[in-house]
C-alpha cells in the first residue's frame, strides 16, 4: 500500500466522526420563543445532560419530554428550574447521522477511486 493511500485512510475516520455531529448549537432560553415540538434540545444542569423535545420555557423553568417518549406525553413531562440550567442547546441527531453516512460513502468512493488510479500508475510487478 502506498504512502498516499495510507494517508487518505488515516484521514477518513476523523472526517466521518466530524460529519456525524448533530450540529448542537447553544440557544438562549426565552419564554416568548416559539420552539418546534419535535426539535431536540440538550438541557445541561449541574453537569448532567438531558435530551428532550416538546420543550417549553416559562418565566422560571424549562420543561420537556425525554426524546424517547412522544412529545405530546404530558405525564412524561419533566421540569428544571431555569436558575439550574447551565446551557440549552438545540440540535438534530438524525440529520447528523445521515450527513455522516453520506460523508463516509463519499470518502470511501474517493479512496477507492484514488487506489484505482494509483494501481494504474504503479502496476504490481
Amino acid at each position: 500500500m502506498t504512502a498516499s493511500l495510507r494517508c487518505l485512510r488515516s484521514l477518513a475516520l476523523p472526517a466521518v466522526l466530524v460529519g456525524c455531529s448533530p450540529g448542537w448549537h447553544r440557544v438562549t432560553p426565552s419564554p416568548s420563543a416559539a420552539l418546534a415540538t419535535r426539535q431536540q434540545f440538550q438541557i445541561w444542569s449541574h453537569g448532567r445532560a438531558y435530551q428532550w423535545h416538546g420543550v417549553r420555557v416559562s418565566g422560571d423553568s424549562v420543561s420537556g419530554v425525554p426524546f424517547t417518549r412522544p412529545p405530546d406525553c404530558d405525564s412524561c413531562r419533566v421540569q428544571v428550574a431555569l436558575s439550574d440550567v447551565d446551557s440549552l442547546r438545540a440540535g438534530n441527531p438524525v440529520a447528523g447521522f445521515w450527513s455522516g453516512v453520506m460523508l463516509g460513502l463519499s470518502l470511501g468512493l474517493l479512496v477507492y477511486a484514488i487506489s484505482l488510479g494509483l494501481q494504474a500508475l504503479y502496476p504490481a510487478t
